[in-house]
């Protein structure tokens, strides 16, 4: 009898296990990059979502003016509007993807306060969707690129509405949990 009872709490905490495993917890090392587009992580967003962008060790193979740091930046976009956003530069409707309203902003490196090396965003999505975490590097000049090399830190999840919990699983994946928990 003991032992059916050992094996049935214990699934319960395996099961936790499993799902903090697969939480949206990212860290990203990028080392003298200079892609214009660096897509980072996707996430299934719910109207209470969050990102928190922690990006340190930041570096640039050249030093860049202030009036240019507007140009390289942290977006949130969806699949179907990244879409536009290259039809938008194709059709020279803007020369950056942090200029199209299709996207949403979440940091440009003109709006540093302070240290430049770290800076650490808490941003509150509100749309429900599924979203790519990219940074792009509209400073691109054939002769001389900006390579940038910084470390990041990703951490997206959507408040649950009653609890006001986080929840590190993406939209998409947060039901089939709660429908495993509850089938044991």
């Amino acid at each position: 009898m003991a032992i059916a009872r050992t094996c049935t709490l214990s699934f319960p905490v395996i099961l936790s296990l499993a799902s903090l495993a697969a939480a949206e917890i990212r860290f990203t090392e990028v080392r003298s990059d200079g892609r214009p587009i660096i897509p980072f992580d996707e996430f299934g967003f719910t109207h209470s979502g969050r990102l928190e962008l922690n990006v340190s060790h930041i570096s640039f193979s050249f030093a860049v003016p202030d009036s240019k740091l507007g140009k390289l930046g942290f977006f949130l976009c969806t699949r179907d509007s990244w879409f536009q956003v290259l039809k938008q530069l194709e059709d020279a409707e803007i020369s950056c993807t942090l200029q199209s309203d299709l996207i949403k902003k979440v940091f440009t490196f003109d709006k540093f306060q302070g240290d430049r090396s770290t800076v650490t965003v808490v941003f509150p999505q509100i749309d429900s969707d599924q979203y790519t975490l990219v940074f792009a590097n509209c400073l691109q000049n054939p002769q001389q690129p900006l390579e940038l090399t910084m470390d990041v830190r990703s951490v997206m999840y959507n408040l649950d509405g009653k609890s006001g919990r986080r929840d590190y699983l993406s939209a998409g994946r947060t039901a089939s949990r709660g429908f495993i928990s509850y089938s044991f």
